[in-house]
């Protein structure tokens, strides 16, 4: 088909213009024109002979005459054309050499007389493309970043992937180590419940069959006794009567009193209770010995690069490298920084943090959805209710800072929190003494706040001391 139209516009073009045929013209010489080109070759000429723009053969313009059957196979050219040829319009079958500004899309020269376009802005083609080049190449420019930020999130993506494989493994062990050390206590616990049970059973067995050889000397005994008082009373009457003064046989209570009244020991079965009452109860509150419960645990997720954390989430120190960890949205990327892995909405909370040779650190409570990236203003206004020691001196993180009153270097720091007031209280629990207090909480949920930079001593959150009161004994408190 393509050279089906390539052999036929060839035959079909005006070789003065380079177009198809319009009004064709045909000379003696059979070259043929469009009658306006050709007729623009001649202007200025009179009306006698001409010559062919080709062949300047002579030929006379009273002869010419359009050719029906030539402007038919051109029409006949140009729908078929337009219904195939995606380079030539559509409805006037002409080469697409035209752009329309108003309406974006490239048209021929046909359509500049048409009134789909009229008075419409029509420039060439081949600049149009060169201009909207231009232009999608400016526009190309924000997508290629675009393109290369999508890029970046897919191998952060990658990066938490397997970042996120490595702590469900760590986690895993985590638990089943935990699980382990609290199946060993019981198992230690059983063990040793079972052997108070023998040890028990043992020595009651024992003081038993102790009873039972006393209780057989004693039968003993009283048969031996019956039998010869027995072979006394067979004796004739003058023998029995000599034996039984020898014997005193006739004070029978003096014989019965060798003889006390048997009885059973209280106390010789085993001691069930003891052993099973509310079993499970001790057994839970024995296992509170082994047991740290600590009110506030760090988020590793919140956690900047640069630091360790315990195996338990309690202790954070800040250290010289950085880890391989994912810029995820969670983490502070530029201060030593991190949050509690809870919020608190309401209630009273307390904890204590050890700051003992810490020599740089900052803990308190933040407002939720704190931006995490970036340098960040310590401030009540930005969100930041918090305590801090730099450079030897210990400051309210207020605007300005408020110096606190500090007669010896501090050891703990007690966070006392009252949502409910709108309140965080910061104590030094050796001293009894209150350091700093904020009473303008203005967050629905805060997030406990720690920051350390000391390199050598960490910062470590101190586990509380836990106490069962039944439900029964409450009232009694």
């Amino acid at each position: 088909m393509a050279f089906w139209f390539s052999e036929k516009q060839e035959e079909l073009c005006c070789p003065l213009c380079g177009e198809i045929l319009q009004q064709p013209v045909a000379l003696s010489c059979r070259h043929r024109f469009c009658w306006t080109c050709l007729e623009g070759t001649w202007v200025g000429g009179g009306k006698g002979d001409r010559e062919c723009p080709l062949c300047f053969q002579h030929c006379l313009m009273d002869e010419l005459h359009i050719s029906a059957t030539l402007q038919r196979a051109c029409d006949e050219f140009r729908r078929e054309r337009g219904r195939t040829d995606p380079s030539a319009c559509a409805e006037h079958g002409e080469v697409l050499t035209l752009f329309c500004v108003e309406d974006l899309q490239p048209v021929c020269k046909a359509c500049r007389s048409s009134t789909a376009h009229g008075g419409h802005r029509l420039y060439p083609l081949g600049e149009a493309v060169q201009d909207c080049k231009a232009e999608l190449k400016n526009a190309l420019k924000p997508l290629k970043e675009k393109l290369n930020a999508f890029k970046k999130t897919r191998l952060s993506y990658d990066e938490i992937s397997e970042h996120m494989k490595s702590q469900a493994q760590h986690t895993e062990r985590q638990i089943k180590q935990q699980f382990e050390e609290l199946r060993q206590f019981l198992q230690d616990e059983e063990t040793a419940r079972l052997a108070s049970v023998r040890k028990e059973e043992e020595d009651k067995g024992l003081m038993i069959s102790q009873k039972i050889e006393e209780i057989e000397g004693d039968i003993s005994s009283l048969l031996d006794t019956i039998r010869c008082l027995e072979q006394d009373m067979g004796a004739d009457d003058i023998p029995f009567l000599k034996v039984s003064k020898n014997t005193e046989i006739w004070v029978p209570y003096r014989t019965w009193g060798f003889f006390p009244e048997p009885e059973l020991i209280s106390g010789a079965l085993i001691d069930v209770a003891k052993h099973l009452g509310c079993l499970k109860y001790h057994v839970w509150e024995k296992m509170l010995e082994i047991i740290q419960y600590t009110p506030v645990v760090v988020n590793p997720n919140t956690a900047a690069n640069c630091f360790m954390l315990s195996e338990d989430l309690s202790t954070v120190q800040c250290c010289e490298k950085t880890f391989s960890v994912p810029d995820n949205p969670e983490r502070f990327d530029i201060s030593a920084e991190m949050l509690g892995s809870e919020g608190f909405c309401s209630g009273r909370h307390s904890w204590e943090v050890e700051v003992r040779n810490n020599t740089y650190w900052v803990i308190g409570v933040t407002k939720e959805n704190i931006n995490p990236k970036g340098k960040h203003v310590l401030t009540p206004a930005e969100g930041f209710w918090t305590i801090r020691l730099r450079n030897g001196e210990y400051k309210a993180c207020t605007a300005p800072w408020t110096p606190l009153n500090v007669t010896q270097e501090l050891q703990v720091v007690r966070i006392q929190l009252d949502m409910d007031r709108g309140k965080v209280s910061f104590y030094d629990p050796r001293e009894r003494s209150l350091l700093f207090t904020f009473t303008d909480i203005m967050s629905s949920r805060v997030f406990p706040y720690f920051c350390t930079a000391c390199k050598q001593h960490p910062l470590r959150i101190l586990p509380t001391r836990l106490s069962i009161i039944p439900e029964t004994h409450r009232g009694f408190h």
